[in-house]
């Protein structure tokens, strides 16, 4: 029997599958192109493994061969990318999620993204509670730092893009120095503990829970738990903190985060930022 899988440390391997996409994420980097032998000395494999691989990659339309005989990407893969657009994906995936965690915690959340300079409420799930508090879908604010959301979504910032949005969170042209040591003190302790919470900044007698949302690539945008104190409040914040907290790595891991990634990213120099 042909066996085309195997269990390697409890997961399952796919060799040709692997050279596929190791062939597509090789020429993805290369502008020009490279040839059968460049490619096979770039994977360390052999020419005629690789050849058959490049043969199946041509003929579903994912490679082209030009003349010379180098090969390069299509535009397959931008197709296919725009046959489902991210924020439909990304709605997608979380809401199921967000209407599970508001039946459970008895409060309203929101998922927040970042988008030209704002931030913008993509989705809302009201409590099922007669007293909530919550945000209306489609509103966008200014990405400054007097939000939870904006907060959480720098923190967790790849290192090149972490410059323009503390610039945006910062707002003034000149800010202080004990304003941007304040700010990135505070995106230090949200990296460390990996949420932020506390009383709203705009709503007294609120309590904010934001936690990140991750895709393969990276930080993707921010879930709230409005927490509201009333009479008939019975899940506390250390409970929806908790919930909160798996429905993020829940909806993290739909979007493609893996395991092994979690939501941590490289070792960001926040203090190394132009004065």
């Amino acid at each position: 029997m042909r066996r085309t899988a195997k269990i390697e440390d409890g997961r399952y391997s796919a060799p040709a599958l692997e050279k596929g996409l190791d062939v597509i994420e090789l020429l993805a980097a290369e502008q020009h192109g490279l040839s059968l032998q460049e490619i096979a000395r770039a994977l360390e494999r052999t020419a005629t493994e690789i050849f058959r691989m490049l043969d199946v990659l041509v003929r579903r339309g994912y490679l082209a061969r030009r003349a010379d005989g180098t090969y390069l990407l299509t535009l397959r893969l931008f197709e296919l990318a725009h046959l489902h657009p991210p924020v439909d994906r990304l709605l997608d995936v979380a809401v199921p999620h967000l209407q599970a965690l508001a039946r459970n915690v008895r409060q309203s959340n929101h998922l927040s993204v970042h988008h030209d300079k704002r931030l913008v409420v993509l989705a809302r799930v009201e409590s099922p509670d007669p007293i909530g508090y919550s945000v209306r879908p489609g509103a966008h604010f200014a990405f400054h730092d007097d939000r939870a959301s904006a907060r959480v979504i720098t923190a967790f910032q790849a290192p090149e893009r972490l410059p323009q949005l503390m610039t945006e969170l910062l707002g003034s042209a000149r800010p202080s120095k004990a304003r941007i040591a304040a700010l990135e003190g505070r995106l230090d302790a949200i990296r460390t503990q990996r949420y932020e919470e506390g009383p709203s900044d705009t709503v007294p007698g609120v309590t904010d829970i934001c936690f990140p949302i991750f895709d393969h690539f990276g930080v993707v945008g921010a879930v709230n738990v409005v927490h509201v104190r009333q009479r008939d409040t019975v899940v506390s914040v250390a409970q929806a903190r908790a919930a909160l907290r798996d429905t993020s790595a829940s909806i993290s891991r739909a979007l493609g985060r893996t395991e092994a990634q979690g939501n941590t990213l490289p070792a960001i120099g926040v203090r190394k930022r132009a004065r």
